[in-house]
């Protein structure tokens, strides 16, 4: 689906967003795991329409964030005052090159691209000078930064709301801030528009009652009020995000993805889900997660940046940032795998375990409360509870090996750099300074020294019939 080359758009991305009250441009906040101006940049994109950004409040901070993204055929324009609408469009007089010319808002992240498909055909067909977006709306307090559309004998113009004193009822229908213009019709008149008292700006609508009076067609093509919502609040943002999240969710249910409580899960517009996967309440799928077919996520998990294979199931409350599980391993509760990690097919680990900048190969466990630091990990090795690899000296950080088949018993302290060589052991409790050779039992600790009846002088008692009688 593209548009004609005679076609070019104009995205309006210069105010303060200053009821965000946010140091932040409003446009650069995130909406499912998106920041609001890729949405209408990325649909327009996809039509292959050339954009003309018009940048002005923290300027600097927004080019540079869309250079990052490097969209094709997108120039920038300063609006070094923020004068309205219209004073931002006619910023843009120098780049005009295309027989219609579409202006929209950048703060419009549910707006489609079949929507807008929609809007460029209908202004072909019909030839309009203009031609805009409108959505049912009478409720004045979910609509109150729209300007109505109003229309007297044949004629239709655009109140803003501050100017509006009729009742929503008899106008029910909002501007959405979307328009195909003619460039001459533009051209002509857009120098013309007037300041309005109240706000001191100019207003672009002004140009659809121009049009209007003068008799040329004006059409309009009626959306969704979702798909057009503005965002200048926090609260519109919340909404926003709301309606997409049950969007995305709704698309991943018919791809046979089940959520046990959808209404709590938080899930980013790049996450991709596998068919039979269960995602359970309060799972939040974080921007770069890639899930496999049939894997389970228990509740409050959250998984960021990720790429699970099939069959893996992730349990209750653990957390995984920048990580690969392999096929049929588990995880959890309550682990935290980050930074890098690797945790390859049927490995295991288990409850309270964190596992930063290391790889387990297939078949590892390290199943309880264990600490798992630059590690290299083997086939086959089991990690006993409380083992913690040493890897940091203050300075710099160090790896610790453990080659296939070998087994580390609980209590384990082993201060990197060290390897453990193939079906090594080493004895619980011991802290490991030194390289373990392959089949060898390493044992490292005090050796036990037992002083009898001395427990009464440490804990400041006196034995009693042969026992220790403790102080109340």
């Amino acid at each position: 689906m593209t548009a004609k080359n005679s076609l070019q758009a104009i995205v309006l991305a210069a105010g303060t967003s200053s009821r965000f009250k946010s140091e932040t441009p409003k446009l650069l906040f995130t909406l499912c795991g998106q920041e609001m101006l890729l949405y209408p940049l990325k649909a327009l994109q996809q039509l292959s329409i050339p954009i003309t950004l018009v940048i002005g409040h923290r300027k600097e901070l927004i080019k540079r964030f869309v250079e990052q993204h490097q969209f094709e055929a997108l120039s920038f324009v300063e609006q070094k005052q923020q004068l309205g609408t219209g004073h931002a469009v006619a910023a843009t007089m120098p780049t005009w090159y295309a027989d219609s010319i579409l202006v929209m808002n950048g703060d419009i992240p549910l707006i489609t691209p079949q929507l807008i498909q929609e809007l460029i055909q209908q202004h072909e067909k019909s030839h309009a000078a203009v031609s805009f977006i409108i959505a049912h709306n009478s409720d004045p307090s979910s609509a109150s930064g729209y300007g109505r559309v109003v229309t007297h004998d044949s004629h239709i113009s655009i109140v803003e709301m501050r100017d509006f004193n009729d009742n929503p009822s008899v106008y029910p229908f909002v501007n959405a801030g979307v328009y195909v213009l003619q460039k001459d019709f533009l051209r002509r008149h857009i120098n013309s528009l007037k300041t309005h008292e109240n706000s001191r700006e100019i207003y672009l609508p002004d140009l659809i009652e121009i049009a209007s009076k003068q008799g040329l067609p004006v059409t309009t093509v009626t959306a969704v009020f979702d798909h057009i919502r503005g965002i200048n609040t926090l609260k519109e943002l919340w909404i926003a995000e709301q309606i997409k999240r049950a969007e995305i969710i709704e698309h991943w249910m018919f791809q046979g993805v089940r959520f046990t409580y959808a209404q709590s899960t938080h899930i980013d517009i790049d996450v991709k889900i596998g068919e039979g996967t269960c995602i359970e309440s309060g799972v939040q799928l974080l921007a770069g997660t890639r899930i496999g077919r049939q894997c389970h996520i228990g509740s409050y998990s959250s998984i960021k940046a990720s790429v699970l294979a099939p069959h893996v199931t992730i349990k209750n409350h653990s957390i995984i940032s920048n990580a690969t599980i392999g096929e049929s391993a588990q995880v959890g509760p309550f682990a935290y795998i980050h930074n890098n990690t690797n945790i390859s097919a049927e490995a295991v680990v288990g409850f309270c375990v964190e596992v930063s900048k290391s790889s387990l190969e297939q078949k590892a466990k390290v199943k309880h409360l264990s600490y798992i630091g630059n590690g290299q990990i083997g086939p086959r090795v089991t990690i006993g509870a409380g083992t913690v690899f040493c890897n940091y000296d203050g300075k710099n950080k160090h790896t610790t090996s453990v080659e296939h088949d070998a087994f580390i018993g609980s209590n384990t302290s082993l201060i990197a750099p060290v390897t453990v060589g193939h079906h090594a052991i080493t004895a619980a409790g011991s802290t490991i300074t030194q390289d373990v050779p392959p089949h060898a039992l390493a044992i490292a600790r005090t050796r036990q020294e037992n002083k009898d009846g001395y427990a009464h002088k440490i804990r400041g008692s006196v034995p009693v019939a042969g026992a220790v009688k403790m102080e109340e």
